[in-house]
């Protein structure tokens, strides 16, 4: 059973506390805006303002955090006299962050924001990294290491930019703003959506027609806008647009101002912030960088020195990160070359395949563009290559990337499913845009339609850039998948009848992917209080199966669904249309109450 287009509809009125962390998250990102476009000058490119102001806060707070160590309210203080004395800065410019435009974009965002304003938290990594990684940030001000407390996440290490933006909003709201980081996304395809238009027009129009289409042009219109990746807590959309950004940047650094070289460094330093296999990304794009400075006839051995300058602030952040790293708090790592996943390679190529036949649009627009580049280097040049080289060389490079990661990183059914190689390539998704926009621009320069085409595909921007979030609530609202709304319902009331509060639990689920003892984990608060997850991805003995099910193993078990083996392990006669909170009471499980599922029978049957 899947909520109706009304149903959704009428969830969209958001609470108090998330109208309080949406209005702080515009106060956060207008602050990092301020800061980059007082740092940016009179000959930046407006639209990463916000991408600049974010990175020089991010590494406020990773090098005060991690080399000082300062706590990170003291820092987060600091970033707010920056905002302050970047919007003195301005005013005394007389000019605005974002450039022109910026509040039409904003205006255009209002129906996108209004239908995913009241969303929550659905998706599994959020729960196992994303949010625990930004809760310890808000509970302990500090970033985790080996003492105590240790941290609850999978990857505890992981790059904190994206953490920190809930962070900052929880500090200014007064509470946890765990859904801040989808609505930020949003925002920074925004940006992206205007450096495409501009790239598009070759100029930079900041009427409502042109933020209308640079809008659609990275969400309905973009073959790599994934609602389940965007309006989450996931660092993929942060990556993509600091990696476009960072490509058009880099390219523009041929004769740029003070200004401009700023934002590159900014911007690229952005990149090992926010996840660790980014550093594929960054050496691909110097190499694409090098090699477009030297089709230029550039000295090279100049352009390696002044790149190289622009480089520290991303080396210094690198530094400051790995000091948590090497504390042995968690990372991915290399495996030896005969423990290599080449058993599954037939698998691993076959997963890989089926992906790029079902993502034809992104695949098959990628496919063009490597075409167009390398026609390029044998015809005369055009003025839109440099950016269609560039993607060119990282769409080639990061998928040989990828499948180096399946064949020595990964392991197991994660390597020969070729898992999240889709989601991994919306990482060159907004850079695909661009290039793809300044192909399209420049035919459209070539043969310009007459003024009523104009004005008609103007007038349908407008109206679809506030229409389609309405029509597509069905996609967005991905949080309202009726299994997650009533399992965060019970764990609402289950949460009290748990004594002592953190009291040791087994998650039976053995129809499950797993998913819900995540999910339970995390909302139940800080701390690991599920030792134990029965589901279809753990294969056991009836021995072990035994063993885990055992009331001295947990004080307290939750049953999701059943199997006649977990069922007669646990020896109570327990409806299978109902969730079971169980209390180990003398040697045998005790009831403690149970919750009739909703308009479904079988939760591991409704689709998510």
């Amino acid at each position: 059973m899947q909520p109706t287009t009304l149903e959704l509809l009428s969830a969209i009125p958001p609470s108090a506390a998330q109208c309080l962390s949406l209005l702080g998250l515009l106060v956060v990102a207008g602050g990092f805006a301020l800061i980059g476009a007082a740092l940016g000058g009179r000959d930046r490119l407006p639209e990463a303002d916000l991408l600049v102001g974010w990175a020089v806060v991010s590494a406020l707070l990773t090098v005060g955090g991690r080399i000082l160590p300062v706590p990170l309210a003291a820092l987060a203080a600091v970033a707010a006299l920056l905002a302050v004395a970047a919007g003195i800065v301005l005013w005394r410019r007389r000019e605005i962050p974002l450039g022109r435009g910026g509040a039409w974009t904003l205006a255009w965002l209002v129906p996108l924001l209004a239908v995913t304003a009241s969303m929550q938290p659905s998706q599994w990594d959020e729960f196992s990294q994303w949010l625990p990684n930004a809760r310890y940030l808000v509970e302990f001000e500090a970033f985790p290491a080996t003492y105590e407390p240790l941290s609850d996440s999978v990857f505890p290490a992981y790059p904190h930019a994206v953490p920190l933006v809930p962070y900052l909003v929880s500090r200014l709201t007064g509470g946890f703003a765990e859904n801040v980081v989808g609505w930020f996304n949003v925002m920074l395809l925004a940006c992206a959506g205007r450096l495409t238009v501009r790239l598009f027009r070759d100029d930079d129009e900041g009427g409502p027609a042109a933020a209308a289409w640079g809008l659609l042009a990275v969400t309905a219109l973009s073959p790599t806008f994934v609602p389940k990746l965007v309006l989450t807590a996931y660092a993929d959309v942060a990556t993509a647009v600091a990696f476009g950004f960072s490509a058009v940047l880099g390219l523009r650094l041929t004769g740029a101002g003070k200004g401009r070289m700023l934002q590159f460094a900014a911007v690229f330093a952005l990149l090992p912030m926010t996840k660790q296999g980014n550093f594929a990304l960054m050496a691909l794009l110097l190499v694409a960088l090098a090699f477009e400075a030297a089709s230029r006839g550039a000295p090279l051995a100049r352009w390696l020195a002044r790149i190289g300058a622009l480089l520290l602030p991303a080396v210094l952040v690198t530094l400051a990160w790995r000091l948590g790293v090497e504390a042995g708090v968690g990372e991915m790592r290399i495996r030896p070359p005969d423990a290599w996943s080449w058993d599954v390679l037939p698998e691993m190529l076959g997963s890989m395949a089926s992906v790029v036949r079902s993502k034809g649009g992104y695949f098959g627009l990628g496919l063009l563009l490597t075409i167009a580049a390398g026609r390029d280097l044998f015809r005369s040049r055009s003025s839109e290559r440099p950016t269609v080289a560039v993607f060119a060389i990282a769409f080639v490079g990061y998928n040989a990337f990828l499948f180096f990661v399946y064949l020595a990183i990964l392991g197991g059914p994660e390597s020969a499913t070729a898992a999240s190689f889709w989601r991994y390539n919306t990482h060159l998704g907004i850079l695909q845009l661009f290039a793809a926009a300044a192909l399209a621009g420049a035919l459209w320069r070539s043969r310009p339609p007459g003024p009523r085409v104009g004005r008609a595909l103007a007038a349908f921007a407008c109206v679809a850039v506030v229409a389609v979030p309405f029509l597509t609530i069905k996609f967005l609202r991905f949080d309202r998948q009726p299994v997650k709304v009533h399992v965060r319902q019970v764990i609402a009331e289950m949460a009290p009848l748990i004594v002592p509060a953190g009291a040791p639990m087994v998650v039976v689920d053995p129809r499950g992917s797993g998913f819900y003892a995540n999910y339970l984990d995390y909302h139940l608060g800080f701390g690991r209080q599920v030792v134990d997850s029965i589901n279809a991805f753990t294969p056991l003995t009836p021995g072990q199966l035994a063993a885990a099910l055992d009331p001295g193993h947990a004080f307290y078990m939750w049953v999701h669904t059943q199997t006649p083996q977990t069922a007669a392990i646990i020896g109570l006669d327990l409806p299978g249309t109902s969730s079971h909170l169980l209390a180990s009471e003398g040697g045998r499980w005790r009831l403690v109450k149970s919750w009739p599922f909703p308009g479904y029978t079988d939760p591991a049957a409704v689709k998510d």
